[in-house]
């Protein structure tokens, strides 16, 4: 048994935190491998695990907190699951929902008899592009928050990638191909928002008095994925309802946090 526990001792090393983590990175595992399959169900319960995955990914560090750690590694270890979950999940589901091979090549320079021919297709083009920021932002953002200090901050600096991913959930389960919708817009605001990751602009951490807040935004945004799963009607009523909550931590939040609100 000895030998066994030498063996296998990164295994023994693996504390409550760790398990949240872990199971964090399954689900965002899992969401790409139904994001892969390709069906409107199969993409609407990677939406349905992707806010899952953020609510676990939330609690490691009060559990570490709590009942402390074997290793030094936690953060990295974090960051490793969070780049999964919240940086090649929401991409990949970017690109599956808004490119579209029908329309042709997002850009391509040789045509099928191998001469030069100069093509593209902006929709595409706007797509892809959208899913390859999502994914090298967010582990740009990631990279910078695991070496900063940014872990003992009062506020994150720029959108976490959580936030970023919560908001691609938003819009996905309303503004893409799981109800017929194709305009080139969704993409690029997607795009557009991801960029908000590598600024320098106050987020709110889901501690103290935000805890509850950001949690109860999260499980609307869960309940509306649920409701548009099992096709009921009052899936948009809820849906705005999570929208609502989602643009206070976007933007409210951070104006109020920028004017010294809550520094009292």
């Amino acid at each position: 048994m000895n030998s066994l526990k030498r063996l296998f001792r990164p295994l023994t090393l693996i504390s409550y935190a760790d398990l949240a983590t872990l199971t964090s990175a399954i689900l965002g595992f899992l969401a790409i491998t139904y994001i892969i399959d390709g069906t409107v169900k199969s993409y609407i319960v990677a939406l349905f695990l992707l806010p899952i995955s953020a609510i676990i990914d939330g609690m490691d560090g009060a559990l570490a907190r709590k009942f402390g750690t074997k290793h030094d590694y936690g953060k990295y270890f974090d960051s490793i699951s969070d780049s999964i979950c919240f940086g090649i999940a929401p991409s990949i589901l970017v690109y599956s929902l808004y490119y579209d091979i029908s329309k042709g090549p997002a850009l391509d320079i040789l045509n099928d008899d191998m001469q030069i021919e100069f093509r593209y297709n902006i929709e595409n083009l706007v797509a892809i592009t959208a899913s390859l920021m999502i994914a090298l932002l967010s582990l740009f953002r990631l990279a910078r928050f695991t070496t900063g200090e940014q872990g003992t901050n009062k506020y994150f600096e720029g959108l976490p990638s959580p936030g970023l991913t919560m908001f691609i959930v938003a819009i996905s389960i309303k503004y893409s191909l799981i109800n017929d919708f194709d305009n080139i817009l969704v993409p690029l605001s997607i795009g557009l928002v991801s960029l908000l990751t590598v600024t320098t602009i106050p987020y709110a951490k889901a501690r103290a008095g935000f805890l509850l807040p950001i949690l109860f935004g999260i499980l609307v945004l869960f309940t509306t994925v649920i409701l548009r799963y099992f096709d009921n009607d009052i899936w948009e009523t809820a849906w705005y309802a999570a929208f609502a909550l989602y643009m206070s931590y976007f933007a409210l939040i951070p104006f109020l946090i920028v004017q010294g609100y809550f520094d009292n």
